[in-house]
């Protein structure tokens, strides 16, 4: 029996490429300004295992992370300044009146809603579909909208991973890249479906 071709052998190689890519992503991410071209890197890393295209990890890491830099990082910026904003008027809204104060949260709690549903279709987006970033956010939004289930399977992927994490610290090891892999993934069934009538054209 060939030890390569066994199935233990093949997961744990596997395993080992989202060590790796995890290890590259928080290597990345240490400057701060970069946690969102590396995390672009990153999915469209798992974008490419999900097309089966081969090719050296830290290459291939690199090359994502050099395409999505500039893009990334603006779409990146104005997407904390919008999450500092609601926060901050969170605060804010503290000292209105009662009524006003109930009506401004509940405005504040939808756009909070919002915001998080489309942040999960943020990067599949961005490495599945060449546009600019205003494109970006607007079909981020809408995807997140129009397809809820998805939306939510992906929100509780994320708050799943998040909660691990916290509970066991040293799952950040691995987390980050196999939480990316599972989002990615299911966004990509909707892409299909959106892709499939320009294929059959």
């Amino acid at each position: 029996m060939n030890l390569l071709d066994t199935r233990g052998y093949r997961w744990f190689e596997v395993a080992t490429d989202f060590f790796l890519l995890n290890l590259l992503w928080l290597g990345a991410c240490v400057p701060v300004v970069t946690i969102f071209p590396s995390t672009a890197a990153m999915f469209a890393v798992v974008r490419d295992w999900s097309k089966e295209k081969e090719g050296g990890l830290v290459r291939t890491f690199a090359t994502h992370f050099r395409e999505n830099f500039v893009q990334s990082l603006l779409v990146g910026l104005l997407w904390t300044l919008f999450g500092g904003a609601l926060v901050f008027d969170f605060f804010v809204v503290g000292g209105l009146s009662f009524w006003a104060e109930v009506v401004a949260k509940s405005l504040l709690v939808l756009a909070t809603v919002l915001y998080a549903s489309a942040s999960v279709f943020l990067f599949p987006v961005m490495v599945h579909y060449e546009t600019g970033w205003r494109a970006l956010v607007k079909n981020s939004l809408l995807l997140s909208i129009g397809r809820l289930p998805t939306t939510a399977a992906c929100l509780l992927v994320l708050a799943l991973a998040a909660g691990l994490t916290a509970l066991f610290p040293l799952l950040i090891l691995i987390t980050g890249s196999v939480t990316a892999n599972a989002i990615y993934r299911l966004c990509d069934r909707e892409f299909a479906k959106l892709d499939a009538p320009s294929r059959g054209a």
